[in-house]
């Protein structure tokens, strides 16, 4: 029998829904700092044209560098004071709170019905989701500087003494782990079998998840990276702290190109996004697991130090657009219905058209944006450093 291509997508996402999680959990559900686990900053869905604001949660003495995960109908966010918050997406209200003695700039992970998050000193913790309580805990031995991701069973970590560990997501026995060599403050992304790590030793670093070793000593970066690669099929774009951006064949292991504006060339610390080939809706239609994707007219967004929000085209990285800010992005750039969404240290969440780069919204918080947006059911998520959360959507 013949399956129509419309029914046959919704299958796909019907499918991917249940094997990623449990419970009401849905596809475009934000479980991850980059959203997915191939960390292509893409959320499906739709957002307002003028997106409103509709609940702020707010806790004394507290402020967000780690981005708030969203999944089943609620949010997760870690702060600097080390309180876990579980709030319901639809109204801001607290469910639970549980409090630590470190404090997080990592963001928090979901799958399964389990919360993974690192703190200042090197401890991770699994978090029942329903409730706060924790089911186990490790010592990684530095801080946690990035956000968890997941594969199959096992939960990826890695910490700024330049590790990746690999869990068992339910048990938390290590798998194995694998050391860079420098320091990391790179999240995990995963392509294929593999892990990718953008390295603060000036190397992409690539590996393989069944056996826990690299494969190769690491493509070589043009300097020292702190960023999470982002994954467009077999692309990977990753920034490096000397102001460049450079895409990689990750099948033929090889360098497509490198953009770096001379004149303004800027520290960059923020993690690309992905904006997707027009007309597409959902992340299975952006990257497949084959690694297949139409890439024509696809564009990676970074955000520098100099104030400025770049577009680049994927297939050259020439410079399709660019934007001018108030003050530097470090927060990483979010992608959903059409638009890049991006907070500044300013305190303003600002929207592009991720095509050509104009402005198409504002919005003032107070205090300094740190962490990235979230997105899922059609709510925007910012967090401060001044400790609030602030949802944005539709009245």
């Amino acid at each position: 029998m013949r399956i129509a291509p419309i029914c046959f997508w919704l299958i796909l996402l019907t499918i991917r829904c249940a094997g990623d999680s449990v419970g009401q959990l849905q596809a475009s559900d934000w479980t991850t700092s980059r959203g997915d686990a191939a960390s292509t900053g893409f959320a499906p869905g739709a957002l307002p044209k003028e997106p409103e604001l509709l609940w702020e949660f707010s806790l004394e003495k507290s402020g967000y560098e780690g981005s708030p995960v969203i999944a089943a109908g609620k949010v997760y966010a870690g702060d600097v004071e080390g309180n876990v918050v579980c709030l319901e997406l639809a109204t801001g209200n607290e469910v639970w709170k549980t409090k630590f003695n470190n404090g997080f700039v990592a963001s928090p992970a979901h799958k399964n019905g389990l919360v993974v998050l690192g703190d200042f000193d090197g401890r991770v913790v699994c978090l029942n989701a329903d409730d706060g309580k924790v089911l186990w805990e490790a010592d990684i031995r530095q801080a946690m500087a990035a956000g968890a991701n997941f594969v199959e069973d096992m939960v990826l970590i890695t910490s700024e003494g330049g590790e990746l560990f690999a869990y068992r997501l339910e048990t938390g026995e290590l798998l194995w782990e694998f050391s860079t060599g420098d320091q990391l403050r790179s999240a995990p992304t995963v392509w294929k079998h593999y892990a990718l790590l953008g390295g603060c030793d000036g190397r992409l670093h690539k590996i393989d998840l069944k056996l826990g070793k690299a494969e190769g000593d690491g493509l070589i970066l043009e300097g020292p990276s702190g960023s999470t690669p982002a994954i467009l099929g077999d692309i990977a774009v990753v920034p490096t702290q000397s102001g460049q951006v450079l895409a990689f064949d990750l099948v033929k292991g090889e360098k497509l190109w490198t953009f770096e504006d001379a004149e303004r060339a800027q520290e960059i610390r923020s993690s690309p996004a992905i904006v997707p080939p027009l007309g597409t809706s959902s992340r299975l239609e952006q990257t497949s697991e084959s690694g297949d994707s139409k890439t024509g007219d696809t564009i990676a967004v970074v955000t520098t130090r100099n104030r400025r929000v770049l577009g680049l085209g994927t297939q050259n990285g020439k410079m399709v657009w660019e934007a001018v800010v108030r003050k530097r992005c470090d927060a990483s750039p979010v992608i959903c219905d059409g638009r890049v969404w991006v907070g500044s240290l300013d305190g303003n969440m600002y929207a592009f058209d991720a095509q050509t780069g104009e402005q198409r919204w504002s919005y003032q918080l107070t205090g300094q944006l740190i962490a990235s947006p979230s997105i899922s059911e059609g709510k925007l998520l910012v967090a401060t450093d001044k400790g609030t959360i602030a949802c944005f959507g539709s009245k």
